[in-house]
């Protein structure tokens, strides 16, 4: 059996043997963490963010976002990843396929190099990434041979001097896009088994944490923002799962309990978050022209992974206020 193809049949033989969300925070500091399948099951989750669709905002062949008035963005495809996080979350295969049929008219973009042409390519290119392995490691029977080698080759692609040589230099002044990075390689290792990954995917990490302040702030534009900072955390928890390397997880430990404090602290009783200061959120316009808002979606999955991945149980509580503060909850 081809390497690739052996690679698919272990995915879906370790994912088969994934339990069900357990009922004790049992991780620790130098133990394992629990599987992204397994945080995604969370009954947080599953009864308030995860029942709703993600976005209505594609069209029947895939296209996503921008996308759909002609191909831009392929960062804007990695909300097929989500659909596929919400359909394993809620047991709708409808929704499964539809994130795949995101995904793949992503990949039906590619290039020969392995790039996507992409305006700002490295950082979008990322994010596709991100979203494609991680839909490999929770779907595996969808991991199929075609779509693996594609992951393989964009991530090379952005390994590349070429891809690099501009993407870096860009990347600077954003920490959260060392932890999109860091998910990208980390996860993609875990679905290829190339051990180039696993150290791209560590030296991303390292330099992120190298990155934080004091106070847990991980800089945007040389400061707090209250929306990538926890972009970033999220990034950080989607990877701790496939890392390997037992210091670095007590590093990514401490600095996820440091960057979420913060943010807790802006919080108030009813889940609202301050935008007070922030340097991002609040002053730039996303990729649709609207302007950015606190990302209470993100925000409240980090929560909850970082409750069972560090652990830190007392995140569940700022978890609950948010998905009432945005009505998510089941009633």
């Amino acid at each position: 059996m081809p390497d690739l193809l052996r690679r698919r049949a272990m995915l879906v033989a370790a994912c088969a043997a994934v339990t069900p969300f357990p009922p004790a925070f049992a991780a620790g500091d130098d133990g394992a963490v629990p599987s992204l399948r397994t945080m995604i099951t969370d009954p947080l989750l599953v009864r308030s963010l995860y029942r709703h669709a993600v976005s209505r905002d594609y069209s029947d062949n895939g296209a996503a976002g921008t996308n759909r008035s002609g191909y831009q963005w392929i960062e804007e495809q990695r909300q097929g990843a989500e659909w596929i996080v919400r359909g394993y979350a809620q047991s709708k295969p409808d929704w499964i396929a539809l994130g795949w049929r995101e995904l793949d008219w992503g990949l039906a973009q590619q290039q020969g190099d392995g790039g996507f042409a992409s305006r700002d390519p490295f950082h979008s290119t990322s994010f596709f990434v991100e979203a494609l392995a991680r839909s490999c490691l929770i779907d595996p029977e969808g991991a199929t041979r075609e779509r693996i080698e594609g992951l393989a080759r964009a991530a090379h692609w952005l390994m590349s001097g070429k891809a690099e040589e501009k993407g870096v230099p860009n990347n600077r002044p954003y920490t959260h896009r060392r932890y999109i990075l860091t998910a990208a390689f980390g996860q993609a290792a875990a679905v290829t088994g190339e051990g180039h990954f696993v150290q791209r995917a560590e030296r991303w990490a390292g330099e992120g944490l190298d990155l934080q302040r004091s106070d847990g702030t991980n800089p945007e534009k040389d400061g707090y923002d209250v929306g990538y900072q926890m972009v970033g955390v999220l990034m950080a928890l989607r990877y701790l799962p496939v890392c390997r390397n037992a210091g670095l997880r007590l590093r990514l430990r401490d600095m996820i309990r440091c960057a979420a404090q913060p943010e807790i602290d802006r919080m108030g009783p009813d889940g609202s978050i301050s935008l007070e200061s922030s340097t991002r959120v609040g002053k730039e316009h996303a990729r649709n022209g609207k302007l950015k808002d606190v990302p209470y979606g993100e925000i409240m999955q980090a929560l909850v992974y970082g409750a069972h991945a560090l652990p830190e149980p007392g995140w569940l509580r700022p978890a609950e206020r948010i998905a009432s503060l945005r009505g998510w909850q089941k009633t």
